[in-house]
């Protein structure tokens, strides 16, 4: 069964515009910006420290490289210049052994006796120029 009748026609009315998820979404925005300024608050002193640490230890390896350095160069040089092999190379290194009448000692008194100076004996010219 069909019922007929009157339709009434609303087409003059207009829809109002629900306004109120403009205030939910400046709300959620607000927000968001507000947990970033907070985060930030915290995470960039974090991340300086982070940072800093990052060129501590960047610094410590660089210091415990050359110290390592240094000790090896230490070693080198001392072993280059000890008694024992600068001995054994003295007429190489063009060096004569030093006799004990060269050589200044201490008195029991504390008084340093000096040797009595010998004549350094001439080195001949270099040859070829």
């Amino acid at each position: 069964m069909r019922i007929g009748g009157y339709r009434p026609s609303n087409s003059w009315l207009r829809r109002q515009l629900d306004t109120s998820w403009h205030r939910w979404i400046a709300l959620c925005f607000g927000g968001a910006a507000a947990v970033g300024v907070v985060m930030a608050a915290f995470i960039a002193p974090r991340q300086t420290t982070v940072r800093m640490q990052y060129e501590i230890a960047q610094l410590t390896r660089s210091v415990d490289h050359l110290e390592v350095q240094r000790r090896r160069l230490l070693l080198e040089r001392e072993a280059l210049t000890s008694p024992g092999l600068l001995a054994s190379q003295l007429d190489a290194l063009g060096l004569e052994t030093v006799g004990p009448d060269r050589v200044g000692r201490l008195t029991t008194s504390g008084d340093l006796i000096l040797p009595t100076p010998t004549p350094t004996p001439a080195r001949p010219a270099p040859r070829g120029r």
